[in-house]
């Protein structure tokens, strides 16, 4: 049989499994996997759920788990699933088992860890972010499984924890403890970012800068603020004056999108818990997105010292801590093989053109490219990652499968 009849079948196949796919989802958006920096208890229940199902279809799961005192399972799970091909040549699908929380339950039209079914939308936390790639690698290597068909590259699957709270104890933890894993002629293709259309081949990222900002004042009661000096007032004057930095730091990179650097203050820590009494404490956070052309030591010092200016006109302190530090890893070349052979694959799926793009988000690609191991981001997403009502087209799912299952045949 040849590539191109397997193809053909294995697109017929896919096409019979959208009840499979809901259910999948249903599944996997009931086991909520929040890591404990948001309170949650890990993966756990998730990772147990896929090893069962990957077991029930014959696959032998292969665990690495990252020890981590701060879940009641005292690890957090890593899965490797191989289905061997022809060759050992291997097409890796990498996924992350961990969601974001909900936040704010008013703006979710329904709850967020029941899947809610409508048409072609598939709504609930983690639903896109990123059981989207879980699915997609999944569904591909059922089809492949139900037609007894041995793709002629071996299909390797990574479903890893920790994504969302910084990959220490996900793909990090594989690279750092089991390398050997992995190989610079693998396909390496991370699930995890895209464009509606499925045109976007992320192959470069962001430098990301995550900092803490504590301000310490002095708390006093509200009626007499003289005698206080409000760490809350501080921290909007320091917000506004780190507006500067976009003028500062002002390089554009076409290749990105948004193209600059960006900037955000993000979180902020509850200080006071009563209305009259101004805080003398104050912490809130900066996400920094930024271009490879500026370096995070120059850019953290500038943050510290316009902060410390804009506080100290109040009389307030900062200390500036980092909380995650990721330079950039060196793109992924536009012409790499598995670039190539996404590309391929999806002018055979969707007849679109795919671009290889850069992104501001980080994703596990970066750790991956960082060792030399030539990574691509890719699905046909909807951007609706952490957002409220988060949803996944289930069309998309199965059009994205069948773009995996081109790769692993290696189809014209």
């Amino acid at each position: 049989m040849t590539t191109t009849e397997m193809f053909r079948l294995l697109c017929e196949r896919l096409d019979t499994y959208q009840e499979q796919v809901i259910e999948l989802q249903r599944q996997l958006v009931s086991r909520v996997a929040l890591g404990p920096e948001v309170g949650g208890v890990g993966e756990t229940a998730k990772a147990a759920f896929l090893t069962d199902l990957l077991q029930s279809w014959g696959l032998k799961v292969h665990h690495y788990p990252a020890p981590d005192t701060r879940v009641p399972a005292g690890e957090r799970p890593n899965l490797v699933v191989y289905l061997p091909g022809q060759s050992s040549e291997k097409v890796w699908v990498l996924s992350h088992l961990d969601v974001v929380p909900p936040g704010d339950l008013t703006l979710w039209d329904s709850d967020p860890f029941t899947l809610r079914v409508d048409g072609d939308r598939l709504y609930g936390r983690g639903t896109e972010d990123d059981h989207h790639g879980i699915v997609m690698s999944l569904l591909a290597v059922k089809a492949c499984l139900d037609l007894k068909i041995t793709p002629p590259r071996t299909i390797a699957l990574a479903l890893v924890a920790d994504e969302e709270t910084g990959n220490d104890k996900g793909l990090a933890y594989l690279l750092r403890e089991h390398g050997q894993l992995f190989s610079p002629e693998d396909l390496i293709i991370v699930p995890d970012a895209g464009s509606q259309d499925g045109t976007m081949i992320e192959v470069a990222e962001k430098s990301i800068l995550w900092l803490k900002l504590t301000l310490m004042g002095k708390q006093s009661h509200a009626s007499r603020p003289h005698k206080a000096k409000n760490t809350l007032r501080a921290a909007a004057h320091v917000i506004v004056a780190l507006d500067g930095l976009q003028r500062e730091f002002p390089l554009q990179n076409p290749l990105f999108r948004p193209p600059m650097s960006t900037f955000e203050p993000t979180k902020k820590e509850a200080n006071v818990p009563n209305i009259n009494t101004i805080p003398g404490r104050g912490v809130f956070y900066l996400d920094c997105r930024v271009l490879p052309d500026y370096d995070l030591e120059q850019v953290k010092a500038r943050i510290q010292a316009i902060a410390t200016e804009a506080a100290g006109k109040l009389g307030v302190t900062v200390a500036v801590e980092p909380v995650q530090w990721l330079p950039s890893a060196p793109p992924t070349a536009p012409e790499a093989p598995v670039v190539k052979a996404l590309q391929q694959a999806v002018r055979r799926v969707y007849g679109r053109e795919a671009i290889p793009q850069g992104i501001g988000g980080g994703t596990v690609a970066a750790f991956f490219r960082q060792r030399g191991l030539p990574a691509a981001v890719w699905m046909t997403a909807n951007d609706g990652a952490h957002q409220p009502n988060e949803f996944c087209y289930l069309s998309h799912l199965i059009g994205d499968a069948k773009v995996l299952a081109h790769i692993a045949l290696g189809a014209d």
